[in-house]
C-alpha cells in the first residue's frame, strides 16, 4: 500500500509540475530540479524539532551538535594518546603542518579562544609534546614546535584521528560529503574575518553584514 500512496504523491506532483510549466519544455531534469527545491520549501515549512522556532536557529544547534558528536569520537580514538583532549591533538597537528609559530599565531589558525588556547598550549608544554624556543627574527618574543615526543604522537594520532573523521561522516555519500565541505568552507569564509577582528557586538555584526 505505500508503493501506491507514493505513485499516487508521485503523480500529483507531476499534475502540479506541468500545470507550473505552461508553455515550458518539460522533461525528467527540469521536473527533478522542481522537485528538488518543493521538497526543499517542504521542509523549511515544517516545525524544527530542537530549536522549534526558526531555521537559522536550527542549523546553529545541529552545527552545535555535530561538534560534540565529533569531539567525542575524537576523544575516544585518543585514548591510548597523551593528548587530554582533542584540541591538544588539533593544536599539535597544526604545528605538525606549518613549523614553527607562535601562541596567538597557533590560536588563530585553530579559530579557538584566547585563554582556552592558552590552556592548551601550557598542558602541551607541561606533557613536553611541545616546546618554545626564541624567535630568531624577534628576540623579545618566542616560538613553538613539536618536541620529539609530540611528532612521534601526533603521527601515531593520524590513524586514529581518520577512523574518527570517517564516523563523523556517518551514512553521507561521496556527493553528500563534497557538497557539505563546500557549503561549510562557506561558511568558514564568512566567520573567520569576523573571528579575526574580534567582535564580540553582534549587533554590529549584523548591521555590518546584512544579515
Amino acid at each position: 500500500m505505500e508503493v501506491y500512496s507514493l505513485i499516487k504523491q508521485l503523480i500529483d506532483l507531476t499534475g502540479e509540475f506541468v500545470n507550473d510549466r505552461v508553455n515550458i519544455h518539460v522533461n525528467l531534469k527540469t521536473f527533478s530540479n522542481w522537485l528538488s527545491k518543493r521538497m526543499d520549501e517542504t521542509v523549511s515549512n515544517e516545525e524544527y524539532e530542537i530549536t522549534g522556532h526558526s531555521i537559522e536557529a536550527e542549523i546553529a544547534a545541529y552545527i552545535g551538535r555535530m561538534s560534540r558528536y565529533s569531539n567525542s569520537y575524537i576523544k575516544s580514538a585518543m585514548v591510548n594518546l597523551p593528548f587530554a583532549t582533542d584540541m591538544d591533538f588539533a593544536f599539535t597537528a597544526i604545528l605538525h603542518r606549518s613549523g614553527p609559530i607562535g601562541k596567538t599565531d597557533l590560536i588563530k589558525k585553530m579559530a579557538y579562544e584566547k585563554s582556552s588556547g592558552m590552556e592548551v598550549i601550557k598542558r602541551l608544554l607541561k606533557n613536553e609534546l611541545i616546546e618554545q624556543f626564541p624567535n630568531p627574527n624577534d628576540k623579545r618574543s618566542k616560538l613553538l614546535r613539536l618536541t620529539k615526543n609530540g611528532e612521534e604522537n601526533v603521527i601515531a594520532a593520524y590513524s586514529e584521528a581518520s577512523k574518527a573523521a570517517k564516523t563523523v561522516s556517518g551514512s553521507l555519500t561521496t556527493d553528500e560529503q563534497i557538497t557539505l565541505l563546500k557549503i561549510l568552507k562557506k561558511l568558514d569564509e564568512f566567520h573567520l574575518p569576523i573571528y579575526l577582528q574580534e567582535e564580540k557586538d553582534l549587533n554590529a555584526i549584523i548591521e555590518k553584514y546584512s544579515l
